[in-house]
């Protein structure tokens, strides 16, 4: 028995035998059975039994992932809006006759559209001639986000109102004291309601094609729609306007949004289409804000605070460590405030643990020690003036 393998093209891999009809399987270790036979082959040894077994599973788990993409690349060839070839315009495949009597061309590479609309299945535009889209399938690998990315300039119109998530932030910085990490996370803005307005598509901004650009009150704010083989530019990005705003709107996920397999009840694609634009908050991610630069510099600053401040605690930990026994000390719960301040500006006979040298000086200030130019090893020798403490 010769056994050839084909591969269909979608990941999936067919074994036909060569010496055999094509409806006869030879199962190894047993008899010849026709495809689909459910009797149970004779096995020659228990091992061949799960030999076999392993084998089926993994043919059966190989065919289930191969559907599984071909459900995804089938849903993606659906189309649910056509160009009308007499005027140009965006139309849901709702909105026209059944089958070729459409009208309506793909939006992405020109060839005649026929509208399907059974009963039972998602309507959906389909390409008329499978010989023509052989030769442009390549550029009709998106139609799919094409026509709903085109659809959705055509919705906008002049103005829309649209939901936008919230914006956060985090500013890190390495601390060598501790030896990780510190951060401060901080909000540019919260999710908003915002209307749109003066819109105007198929435009420019930063030197790049854009999808809108419309007004915010004195603000001009920028909609890039994204799919995949349309990523953000990088000059988008990279702008500096403080009078600006980017978001970008993911379409991916709106395949299975629209085509769910069967036909049932069930809003327009337009319909569908519009709350995505104006509701949905997961698809959309600001590019850029006017106020991150802001409000991340501010963060900045208060997470070089907070390491100050800790530094600080750090060295009065280790000065009161290094501090003489509490039998050497001043019972300062005893002395009023007053003469505690005063207290604080008394002239010290001070000695350096490390090298022994002895000097005076005021106390704080004048408790580095002039050989090893540090304070945290020196201790106090002799409070000047007053014998008691030694």
């Amino acid at each position: 028995m010769i056994a050839l393998h084909h591969n269909t093209g979608n990941g999936c891999r067919i074994t036909k035998n060569k010496d055999m009809p094509s409806a006869w399987i030879q199962r190894p270790g047993g008899r010849t059975h026709r495809s689909g036979d459910a009797r149970t082959p004779r096995f020659a040894s228990k091992a061949g039994k799960a030999l076999i077994y392993g084998e089926e599973e993994e043919s059966r788990m190989e065919y289930n992932a191969c559907n599984i993409r071909m459900s995804e690349n089938h849903r993606l060839n659906r189309i649910p809006f056509g160009l009308d070839f007499d005027d140009g315009s965006l139309v849901d495949v709702e909105n026209v006759p059944r089958g070729a009597k459409c009208g309506c061309v793909c939006p992405s590479c020109k060839t005649p559209l026929i509208a399907r609309q059974g009963d039972e299945k998602e309507w959906h535009f389909a390409h008329a001639s499978r010989r023509i889209y052989k030769c442009t399938k390549n550029e009709c690998q998106y139609s799919f986000y094409v026509s709903v990315r085109l659809m959705a300039r055509q919705l906008i119109g002049d103005e829309i109102t649209m939901r936008l998530p919230e914006y956060r932030g985090t500013v890190t910085r390495h601390d060598n004291r501790r030896g990780y990490p510190l951060s401060e996370p901080f909000l540019v803005t919260k999710s908003k309601e915002i209307i749109i307005s003066n819109v105007e598509v198929e435009t420019c901004f930063a030197g790049v094609p854009v999808d809108l650009v419309g007004q915010i009150n004195d603000f001009r704010f920028v909609v890039y729609f994204t799919h995949p083989g349309r990523n953000i530019p990088p000059e988008l990005a990279s702008i500096v306007d403080s009078q600006s705003g980017v978001i970008a709107v993911a379409l991916d996920g709106l395949g299975k949004t629209m085509f769910r397999g069967e036909r049932g009840d069930r809003r327009s694609y337009q319909s569908i289409l519009r709350k995505f634009l104006i509701n949905d908050l997961e698809s959309k991610h600001w590019v850029y804000h006017p106020r991150y630069q802001r409000c991340h510099q501010q963060a900045l600053q208060e997470l070089e605070a907070k390491a100050a401040s800790a530094s600080a605690s750090h060295v009065a930990r280790n000065e009161r460590r290094l501090t003489p026994s509490n039998a050497h000390r001043i019972n300062e719960s005893d002395v009023d405030i007053s003469s505690w301040k005063a207290a604080k500006q008394r002239v010290v006979l001070f000695e350096c643990v490390m090298c022994k040298t002895q000097w005076e000086g005021l106390e704080p200030s004048g408790s580095v020690c002039p050989q090893c130019h540090k304070h945290l090893y020196r201790i106090r020798k002799k409070i000047l003036g007053d014998p008691m403490i030694e």
